[in-house]
């Protein structure tokens, strides 16, 4: 059924993304990394078909650990690097990087976020969680953390980073121990291949050294600090010696850990073997440590060891975030609002997509792909969980919208939302296929980056391959993938609560 222009109550909004804010007796608290982002994304179509390219995500680099025994070490070696520079609003300390408002002791992180970014679908606890350990290096680019665009607090703009100084032996090992140091919790450890886009993820870079960053004095390794609770779910970590404690020491510092005592802890610098998360209090270790200002998540530790303890208890807070390792069997839920599969606009219409995502864990992600005629013009991950997308100046064409979302499990859902934007061309179908199908085509009913798509299909919610030739189930349904992409939040269109839909929904 096609649903006229003329029903529907079109709006738009502005997209901005704001830090939660919450005034405390012993001084201000606040939440960099909680962001809620209002209003949705807005695109011009019109630039948008002209770009070719422009918003059209890059394909996800895999790596290749073979590499480590065949690249000479001459090609992995870091070039000598002056001491680099911190984005402004961070120090470094010793060897702890530092918000500055933090380390001066002017502001501390809320121990609860607020209950509105609680309530954005992906943010809830506990979470499944990936950490991927990136051995082949790779050009770095500065900026806030986004591990799935290569962007750190902490690198230097547009730098290659080396890949790692030793074997594949070596990196296999160092692999297997951070697995056992994180087997307690629903975390995945990949290596092979890298995540999707879609899914947050906490990537390790492991290898090359301090200079091959932007801080300003040596280090066995680096996180940015104070991301509490792994809040911002897509930090980047650096590693620069061959110890896999350093590894998971920084890891859990993206989560919101900091350093404590013990010879036997991760989270300590002090020398010693077989070293484990501890599952008691343990005394946080500043001033020995690195000096004042260098705790950056103390009122989280105090939920779990005491007000004004200055203790932590590592795998508390972790399984807090992250729970157990047991199977995610679930898949998410996805529906694109509004309701129907096919939508008849006039030429120059705007329209605004919701989306209406559900997952039994936190953690999941999704992103948007737009085709016209069947060649994909748009797709992006929403970074920002905003859940809505403004389309403005639609052109004359066959439009396919499709939402997918994706958990730490691999299982990967979409809807999809036709749209008619005036009288498109007859294809040119020798089957007379009024749809636009044909089934000599590379794919069939589905948008993908990598391949071509019917123009104009009116069935619901395909699930597709990553690559060609995926066939259109006709139904929103689940798939397991290496490569997948992301699920979106309950939001509603158009200002009207639509009834959540049971339809186009399939399990795998």
């Amino acid at each position: 059924m096609a649903l006229k222009a003329d029903a529907l109550l079109l709006l738009c909004g502005v997209t901005v993304g704001l830090p939660a804010v919450a005034a405390a007796a012993d001084g201000e608290r606040y939440d960099p990394y909680a962001k809620m982002a209002t209003g949705a994304h807005r695109y011009d179509m019109r630039e948008v078909l002209q770009s070719r390219g422009k918003f059209v995500a890059e394909p996800v680099e895999q790596p290749d650990l073979s590499l480590l025994d065949t690249l000479p070490l001459s090609a992995r070696a870091s070039e000598p690097q002056a001491p680099g520079q911190l984005p402004e609003g961070w120090v470094q300390i010793g060897e702890v990087v530092q918000r500055r408002e933090i380390a001066e002791g002017r502001k501390q992180i809320d121990p609860k976020p607020l209950p509105a970014w609680e309530d954005i679908e992906g943010n809830q606890y506990p979470r499944k969680g990936t950490v991927f350990l990136n051995f082949n290096g790779g050009m770095l680019k500065a900026g806030d953390d986004n591990s799935a665009e290569n962007k750190s607090t902490l690198a230097r703009h547009n730098h290659p980073y080396p890949v790692f100084n030793g074997s594949e032996a070596t990196a296999l090992t160092l692999i297997q121990a951070v697995q056992q140091d994180l087997e307690t919790l629903g975390v995945r450890v990949l290596y092979l291949n890298r995540p999707s886009k879609t899914v947050p993820y906490t990537m390790a870079m492991v290898g090359g050294s301090w200079s091959d960053t932007n801080i300003s004095s040596p280090a066995g390794g680096v996180a940015p600090g104070t991301d509490c609770e792994d809040r911002d779910q897509r930090n980047v970590v650096y590693a620069f010696d061959s110890s896999s404690a350093t590894i998971s020491q920084e890891i859990a510092h993206a989560w919101g850990l900091d350093h404590t005592l013990g010879s036997d802890r991760i989270m300590s610098y002090q020398a010693g073997n077989n070293k484990h998360f501890g599952d008691n209090c343990q005394d946080l270790c500043e001033e020995q440590c690195q000096g004042p200002g260098t705790i950056g998540c103390r009122l989280i530790h105090e939920i779990y060891c005491g007000v004004d303890s200055e203790q932590q208890n590592d795998l508390a807070e972790l399984a807090k975030i992250f729970g157990t390792p047991e199977p995610d069997t679930e898949p998410p839920t996805v529906n694109i609002l509004p309701e129907g599969d096919v939508i008849e606009l006039e030429v120059g219409s705007d329209i605004e997509v919701k989306a209406d995502i559900h997952d039994n864990y936190g953690g999941v992600g999704w992103r948007i792909k737009v085709s016209r005629d069947g060649e994909v013009a748009l797709d992006e991950v929403d970074y920002e969980k905003v859940g809505a997308w403004y389309f403005a100046n639609l052109e004359t064409g066959v439009y396919e919208i499709v939402l997918e979302a994706e958990d730490h499990a691999e299982h990967v859902v979409q809807d999809k939302l036709t749209i008619i934007v005036g009288t498109p061309e007859a294809p040119t179908s020798t089957a007379g296929d009024s749809e636009g199908d044909s089934e000599g085509s590379d794919s069939t009913g589905a948008l993908d980056s990598e391949g071509d798509d019917a123009g104009g299909s009116a069935s619901d919610g395909a699930t597709t391959d990553d690559g060609p030739g995926a066939l259109d189930k006709g139904g929103c349904e689940c798939r397991s993938t290496d490569q997948g992409a992301g699920g979106a939040l309950g939001l509603p269109l158009l200002g009207l609560w639509l009834a959540h839909r049971a339809r186009r929904r399939r399990r795998a």
